[in-house]
């Protein structure tokens, strides 16, 4: 017997919910678990303490909403 199931409720837009009413129900069900499943593996495998310390310097110093002085202090740190 397969595993159990239950009913969620989820605001998603409009637009994708039309492209999904397309789809049988089990179809509609079967490509939101596997949505899900990727999703929540890759939140599961993504660790911000095994990105280099050197790569989030430059990401934030190429960042528009980093002030010009933080982005010298960056700047700085990079070329240490």
């Amino acid at each position: 017997m397969g595993e159990l199931k239950t009913i969620i409720s989820a605001n998603i837009p409009v637009s994708i919910a039309r492209d999904l009413k397309t789809k049988t129900k089990g179809t509609r069900s079967r490509v939101i678990t596997r949505a899900l499943k990727a999703y929540l593996a890759d939140q599961e495998a993504f660790n911000i303490s095994d990105v280099h310390t050197r790569t989030l310097l430059a990401v934030l110093h190429a960042r528009e909403d980093v002030s010009k002085e933080l982005k010298a202090i960056l700047l700085v740190e990079l070329n240490a």
